[in-house]
């Protein structure tokens, strides 16, 4: 396991308490760490594109009760949210050869130090929004090799890990000289003016989250067009389509190896596409995951089987949470104190359902 090295910010001025700047498995990761009760879970955030992990604690001078975090550690997690490497002006290089696979496993590795230096001991729970959803086979599979105890994922509007679920253009997205993704453009401003009205609704009326130009200076980035799991990537000196790459780095098919994967799915039509499949996609991966690892399904009692198969028919409830709002439906006071709220049901959900499988399980490949 690659150690993790404190890098000395570059930047004065823009860093929130609690960041600092860490180094793990080659790479710069901007960390924000908050302990909480060592016999609760630590709750790991990846953000999506574009967006540094601020998005889930806030920038300097917010207010905190409009954030994640803040609720999450109200209720004993410990938080630890991590930024990929990108052209923000708190890194000191954006890497744009980065691929979701190696962004993943740094991540889980960082994870593992801090459970060993804070003496953290009831295991992590996953958080990703948007593009994170498909870091979410290689990191735990980073985790069984560094002995990282992953209890469940749990998607905030993330996309699963099938090829074509984001919108994919056939010639691939436009990058710059250097070979980073601008997702969200400011010039023209369509799509920046688009995703802050959609931060702007999530606020209490009187009280915004942030400015536009809060927004666009401390959360906006461009990064490694590898990061969204689909073919594209950058060679070097070009841009290139490997669609079996994609495949391979998500871990796509390979079901048995994720954890108990669970949703928050956002209700506005705003966010229609998350809003309409979110509770079927991942809900789908974990009884994939549960089919796969069954080492004998005829082994178990007739009670215990029609109990099992009961509870998966019943996954799309029972490891989903729908909250009103976009894709930004954790911002705000309300929409944040509620996604915490659902962060931790859906925890103890999953680990009802572990139990339950438990006897059942062979042991995850690698384990």
């Amino acid at each position: 396991m690659t150690s993790t090295t404190s890098l000395n910010p570059s930047v004065s001025g823009d860093w929130v308490k609690g960041e600092t700047l860490e180094r793990s498995e080659g790479l710069p990761i901007l960390t924000y760490l908050r302990v909480g009760d060592p016999g609760r879970p630590l709750v790991v955030f990846l953000p999506g594109g574009a967006h540094l992990a601020r998005v889930s604690y806030g920038h300097p001078g917010a207010r905190p009760d409009d954030f994640l975090a803040h609720w999450l550690v109200a209720r004993g997690f410990s938080v630890l949210a991590l930024s990929y490497p990108s052209d923000h002006p708190v890194f000191p290089a954006a890497h744009p050869e980065l691929t979701v696979d190696r962004w993943a496993a740094a991540a889980a590795v960082l994870a593992k130090r801090i459970v060993v230096k804070h003496r953290l001991r009831a295991g992590v729970v996953l958080c990703g929004w948007s593009m994170a959803g498909r870091s979410v086979q290689p990191f735990a599979e980073t985790a069984r090799r560094v002995d990282l105890d992953l209890r469940c994922f749990v998607s905030l509007s993330a996309w699963a890990p099938l090829p074509g679920l984001a919108l994919v253009r056939p010639d691939g997205e436009p990058l710059t000289s250097d070979g980073l993704w601008e997702a969200v453009p400011q010039n023209p401003p369509t799509v920046l003016d688009g995703l802050y009205g959609q931060i702007s609704a999530q606020a209490e009326a009187g009280r915004p989250v942030m400015s536009r130009e809060e927004y666009a200076r401390h959360y906006l980035c461009r990064h490694s067009v590898g990061l969204r799991g689909e073919a594209q990537r950058w060679h070097g000196r070009a841009s290139v389509l490997d669609v079996e790459a994609g495949i391979r780095e998500t871990g796509a098919g390979r079901w048995a190896e994720f954890p108990v994967c669970a949703a928050i799915v956002p209700k506005g039509a705003q966010d229609a596409r998350h809003a309409l499949s979110d509770h079927l996609a991942w809900s789908a991966i974990t009884a994939w995951a549960l089919g796969w690892r069954l080492a004998d399904a005829t082994a178990l009692s007739d009670d215990a089987w029609a109990h099992l198969q009961a509870r998966c028919q019943r996954l799309s409830t029972e490891l989903v949470r729908f909250a009103p709002g976009n894709h930004f439906f954790f911002l705000g006071a309300a929409g944040a104190q509620r996604a915490a709220r659902h962060v931790e049901e859906l925890w103890q959900a999953a680990e009802d359902l572990r139990d339950l499988a438990a006897d059942a399980l062979t042991p995850v490949p690698g384990r």
